[in-house]
């Protein structure tokens, strides 16, 4: 028979996991064991685990699988101590945490079959600690749980969201970082063309994951030529060493001390990406901006670049009146007005202009994407097929390509009736 109490006291008692006593597996567990209705509590608590394994391709022993997993996603003093890389051992930090650990482990254990009234839902209990997912390829190996295995995971992945996540946005409503699900999965083998721009991206990035100077980027040219992909591309090649990609938008630019204070004390290195960034002459939020990329009273934290996108070279709206040269109506600092809009972009140390393809480039493209993707037609009836599509469409672009490949897609699986 199982000590409830002594369960509860564990719960009650964690400290530098404390965030865990707060999850909604505890709150239930709780109920299980306090209140009369139990059946309904255990009735809630099979449905959140089923949830949970079918949302994170849990397998086997479910509630042993979600405590774990809190185990090696919670973000506390201890895990970012080890996403810094600082050493641990010996420190009371350490016993603490390894206390919380045997605890949590210890509750982890918890036969489900032996919780209050589970003779009632026997089967279910049953079926919670041997599952099988719908989508079984999902299926994940139960988490290291020791101290040692704790302290190397941290150490390579990080700790809390920066552990599951690679992107994220910011939130101005909680102040706080919000993982991506589902990011764009695209990689540079899916981008065709502009070998020299990526290869200046990767090597800037590669320059600030290994610790040495590397500068803030600023990736101008047309639409739909892969400036964004490209930068999409870096995390999904470059997550494994550390790297994270936070995205805000023009609107959050005067919320950057604000974000950069989440990322200073982080052990991983940030890229802050503002995507097709321009601002109109009565914006003024690029002041903020620019004080942060250079000369500003609290400098960039070491582990943060901004890469922006703009089809703009000059972010800011530039008149002809700023270039005015008449002196009876222009400005007495007309010099300094255009300076003034011109030193955004000249904070970023790096542009990469991302020129509109040529009509050769384009069939370039649109071949290696239909290849790529299986399509079955000879080079010369792709270059013609795609240049049909250019003409009723937005002009030659990556991006045009791209959709042109993803409709002969479909109109070759109708006329080949599969």
């Amino acid at each position: 028979m199982q000590d409830y109490n002594r369960m509860l006291d564990g719960i009650n008692s964690l400290t530098i996991y404390k965030n865990i006593a707060n999850d909604e597996i505890m709150r239930i567990l709780k109920h299980v064991l306090t209140d009369e209705d139990n059946l309904n509590a255990l009735a809630e608590l099979t449905a959140f685990l089923v949830k949970q394994a079918e949302e994170k391709g849990f397998s086997g022993n479910l509630f042993r699988n979600y405590i774990n997993h809190l185990i090696v996603s919670d973000e506390n003093v201890f895990t970012l101590f080890c996403e810094n890389n600082r050493d641990v051992a010996g420190s009371s930090l350490l016993k603490l945490a390894q206390s919380d650990i045997n605890i949590l482990t210890e509750l982890a254990d918890t036969d489900l079959t032996q919780l209050p009234d589970s003779r009632f839902m026997l089967d279910a209990m049953e079926t919670l600690m041997n599952y099988a997912p719908v989508n079984a390829g999902a299926e994940k190996p139960e988490e290291k749980t020791d101290i040692e295995s704790i302290i190397k995971f941290h150490n390579k992945n990080g700790c809390g969201d920066i552990s599951v996540y690679r992107v994220f946005k910011y939130s101005s409503s909680k102040k706080a970082l919000v993982g991506i699900e589902h990011p764009d999965k695209i990689t540079f083998d899916d981008l065709i063309g502009y070998t020299s721009q990526i290869n200046e991206l990767r090597d800037n990035t590669e320059a600030f994951l290994n610790g040495y100077p590397a500068n803030n980027i600023l990736l101008v040219g047309a639409r739909g030529t892969g400036k964004s992909s490209s930068v999409k591309a870096l995390i999904n090649e470059y997550h494994t060493q550390g790297l994270r990609l936070v995205e805000i938008t023009k609107e959050q630019i005067a919320e950057l001390p604000d974000i950069l204070k989440l990322l200073r004390p982080r052990g991983r290195k940030f890229i802050v990406y503002i995507d097709d960034l321009s601002f109109d002459e009565n914006e003024i939020q690029y002041k903020y901006m620019k004080s942060l990329l250079e000369g500003g009273s609290e400098g960039k934290p070491d582990n943060v670049l901004f890469y922006a996108t703009s089809n703009r070279r000059h972010i800011i709206q530039e008149k002809w009146s700023d270039r005015n040269t008449d002196s009876t109506v222009a400005d007495i600092h007309t010099a300094d007005t255009l300076n003034e809009k011109l030193s955004l972009s000249d904070r970023f140390g790096i542009t990469i202009t991302y020129g509109k393809p040529t009509p050769q480039e384009y069939v370039k493209i649109a071949i290696g994407l239909a290849r790529k993707n299986g399509i079955d037609l000879s080079d010369d009836e792709i270059k013609q097929a795609a240049l049909r599509w250019e003409l009723n469409q937005k002009g030659m672009s990556g991006r045009t390509a791209k959709q042109f490949v993803e409709n002969l897609m479909w109109e070759e699986k109708k006329k080949n009736g599969n």
